[in-house]
């Protein structure tokens, strides 16, 4: 299922977002701040950019962000806590270890902007844990309707519009990290087949969603 080509071409853009995806990662902790300050993200994270990205507490905060702290999707049981994530030392957007805890991008938009594209994604499976929530995202239909909640018990209620499994290299990134224009939701995993030698998926599992 695909949305019209403007959207695929955001939805795109979210492909590189991943970490790996990886079974072969290990677990490490990590912690869970209610709520985050934002930025326009510089650089954009990307998994496979060879420069160390500008360090997250040198970005100037934009405005104060509630961060969401939870997404439903009216599908298959998926639920998921969320929590604020950031940039990796290589440069990629990180993700929480645990497949059933996602990660928003902190630097973009939140639930309750009023413009730009909010990010979350998560493992679809990892060491330790076994298979996530989002990994059953892969036949959602299009017209779902997806709740996320925030910190302050705020719920914005979105409607998927497109599902992608999407190659990670050659494709576009950039705007899906975008703090400005429409307000859209982008849901990413990983998918597709699993490179031995890499330890990587090599897809990414798109999901784009306006509000409803």
């Amino acid at each position: 299922m695909r949305s019209a080509a403007t959207t695929l071409v955001v939805a795109a853009a979210a492909l590189t977002v991943m970490t790996g995806c990886s079974p072969a990662e290990a677990p490490t902790p990590g912690g869970h701040p209610s709520s985050a300050p934002t930025a326009t993200p510089t650089p954009v994270p990307s998994a496979f950019s060879a420069a160390v990205p500008q360090s997250a507490a040198t970005l100037p905060p934009v405005r104060q962000a509630v961060a969401p702290t939870r997404i439903d999707v009216d599908w298959a049981g998926v639920t998921a806590t969320v929590r604020p994530e950031g940039v990796d030392d290589q440069g990629a957007m990180a993700l929480p270890p645990d497949p059933s805890v996602a990660g928003w991008y902190r630097f973009g938009a939140a639930p309750s902007s009023s413009e730009g594209a909010v990010v979350i994604a998560a493992h679809v499976d990892a060491v330790g844990y076994g298979v996530g929530p989002f990994a059953h995202l892969r036949d959602v239909p299009a017209g779902t309707t997806v709740s996320v909640t925030d910190a302050a018990g705020a719920e914005t209620r979105w409607r998927i519009a497109s599902v992608d499994m999407l190659e990670k290299q050659g494709l576009p990134w950039g705007s899906v990290f975008r703090v400005d224009g429409p307000r859209q939701l982008v849901l990413v995993t990983c998918g597709g087949a699993f490179d031995t030698t890499t330890h990587h998926y090599e897809s990414n599992l798109v999901i784009t969603a306006d509000p409803a």
